[in-house]
């Protein structure tokens, strides 16, 4: 008969779940040795007895003392109700702890698990059903429910952890009918005396939502690297306190520089700047961090290739409780081409202005209400009214009655579209109250949107005195007339 002693129930209990002296060792900070003394027979301390059983998944009191002990003792204190209330309590405690732990897992959306590497026995809290949809009894259920496309990865990660020394950690997917979940798994890797991996105890987590919200977080710096790229934009900070820099790539770009090829320091930066703009930007920027001011400043910079491109560039200083700027965030765009339309335009429009103001005849923009809007100066010549006189007036008003009436038939055709331009004599009437000779051509400056109509450009030329006096009189040759009835039908 087998003697009943605690280094017998010891060893009983260490054969019978497969554990190894070292196991031990390591789960309770003592050699080896210590364990295996008391598989010999060799005295336990009290504090070490209760790790050794709480280990070991047993009864303390079963462990030291054996079952005739626990019959005793139960026989001695069943009838003793001060006792049994506290037995009562600490089975109270024990339950409220174990609660405790099954609520924190539920909220806390973790599921524990331990696989023993030796029998493929796989074990799993209650609530695994919320990672996996299913509960998971074996290694078959598991696999089962992983994604196929991450089957062979998982396997050849649980390999390499088999010959790990440290905590590792891996992400895979699971598939439950139409639902698809990552999940996030931790674990350790227990050995035996001789480092044989014995079983991993491991945490599992459901991570879809964070795995979407680096995905969406990817998507929106690619859409964001794409539209700094279209509008030529580069954001760039500057921690003021220790000058360190950072830039996104289209800011390297802008500078001809490729993205993250070095690191950015002020220097460099201020470098870059043609030598004539760099006071002014270095001025702005003392004006932002010292003064507070809003830091907007247009310069131009010179690329590696030596040309040169010209920076619009707005920031804005962080501060501390103090009021000290701490950080000062902001944005470099390329205007370059900006500016060469910019001053396209205004080459253009000194151009109109010069040909506009120095035409020998004259030429005025009228609204469609017939109002002046602008007139050069030979017209205000051939008419008598400077152009803020003319400003006040209309056409119409200053348009001789007789001539009015077929002036206004032609001017209802354009502004239909049945003719593009029109050319008549007419007089018009000055400040003095005398009448001016003239021949008008009429056409219509349309809007670029939609095509409507916007103003009328007029282009007005006084008739010489012979001219004047045929019109007026209406003595002009039968050919003359003729010629003149083809011109107005064709247009």
């Amino acid at each position: 008969m087998t003697e009943d002693t605690f280094a017998t129930r010891l060893k009983g209990v260490l054969e019978g779940k497969r554990i190894m002296l070292k196991q031990v060792a390591e789960a309770l900070s003592v050699s080896p040795s210590a364990v295996h003394k008391w598989t010999r027979g060799g005295e336990i301390e009290y504090e070490r007895l209760l790790a050794l059983a709480r280990f070991l998944g047993v009864n303390w009191l079963w462990l030291r003392y054996g079952e005739q002990a626990i019959a005793d003792l139960e026989a001695s204190t069943a009838s003793d109700p001060h006792i049994k209330e506290l037995r009562q309590k600490h089975l109270a405690e024990i339950m409220e702890s174990e609660a405790r732990m099954k609520f924190a897992q539920e909220v806390s959306g973790i599921v524990t698990w331990e696989w023993n590497v030796l029998t493929d026995a796989l074990t799993y809290s209650s609530n695994d059903v919320t990672l996996f949809g299913r509960h998971i009894r074996n290694m078959d259920d598991f696999w089962a429910c992983v994604h196929p496309a991450d089957v062979s990865r998982l396997r050849e990660v649980l390999e390499r952890t088999l010959g790990a020394q440290e905590m590792h950690e891996w992400e895979f997917r699971v598939v439950h009918e139409d639902t698809t979940r990552w999940i996030s798994s931790r674990a350790t890797l227990v050995r035996d005396f001789d480092q044989r991996p014995v079983k991993m105890i491991g945490v599992s987590l459901d991570i879809t939502e964070r795995r979407r919200a680096e995905a969406a977080l990817r998507q929106n710096e690619a859409l964001l690297a794409k539209a700094q790229e279209i509008a030529h934009l580069g954001g760039w900070y500057w921690n003021i306190q220790t000058d360190d820099c950072a830039w996104t790539d289209e800011a390297y770009r802008i500078f001809g520089w490729a993205p993250q090829a070095f690191k950015v320091t002020m220097d460099r930066y201020l470098s870059s700047i043609v030598e004539d703009d760099r006071p002014r930007v270095q001025a702005a920027i003392r004006a932002a961090v010292v003064d507070k001011a809003p830091y907007r400043v247009d310069y131009r910079i010179t690329l590696p290739d030596g040309s040169h491109r010209d920076i619009h560039e707005e920031g804005e200083v962080t501060l501390d409780e103090h009021g000290n700027a701490l950080t000062m965030v902001g944005a470099s765009q390329d205007v370059t081409d900006q500016k060469r339309v910019e001053a396209a335009h205004r080459d253009s429009e000194e151009r109109f202005r010069s040909t506009f103001e120095q035409a020998a005849v004259g030429i005025a923009h009228v609204d469609l209400n017939g109002h002046w809007l602008r007139a050069n100066r030979k017209l205000c010549e051939i008419l008598g009214y400077d152009n803020a006189a003319l400003s006040q007036r209309t056409f119409q008003e200053l348009t001789v009655a007789e001539d009015l009436d077929a002036n206004l038939v032609l001017y209802q055709r354009l502004l239909k579209g049945e003719v593009e331009t029109y050319t008549l004599k007419k007089r018009f009437i000055r400040p003095d109250g005398s009448t001016v000779w003239t021949k008008v051509t009429t056409s219509l400056s349309r809007r670029p949107g939609d095509g409507g109509p916007a103003y009328l450009i007029a282009i007005v030329e006084a008739l010489e005195d012979g001219a004047q006096g045929e019109a007026a009189s209406g003595s002009t040759r039968a050919p003359r007339r003729r010629a003149a009835d083809k011109s107005r039908q064709a247009v």
